[in-house]
């Protein structure tokens, strides 16, 4: 299963190469076919800010509802990784590639 680069349309990127692009504030990855820069585009931004401000409310609740603070630490924890895996999987698996909105220098 490969994804479509955007500046040449062929399927070049594998999912992880697509995952480790980064977003459109980014430099992104050479496609290997054309050589041209591609990053994940703003639904990937979208949903990372979906999941991290839920992340953020879970790890608030849990500091401010929790008796013991071992607990609310695990709990914040795992809420901050389980963010970041749900959005590498998201850009591994969903989503359009897109040219990056960066300057080039």
């Amino acid at each position: 299963m490969k994804h479509e680069c955007p500046h040449c349309h062929e399927k070049t990127f594998t999912p992880l190469q697509k995952a480790l692009c980064g977003s459109m504030r980014g430099r992104g990855k050479p496609c290997p076919n054309c050589g041209r820069r591609c990053v994940n585009g703003m639904s990937s931004i979208y949903f990372s800010s979906a999941t991290t401000g839920i992340a953020l409310a879970v790890s608030i609740f849990a500091y401010l509802a929790m008796e013991s603070k071992l607990t609310s630490s695990i709990i914040i924890a795992a809420s901050i990784a389980g963010s970041l895996l749900i959005n590498f999987l998201f850009d591994m698996f969903f989503g359009k590639l897109a040219e990056p909105i960066r300057t080039m220098q």
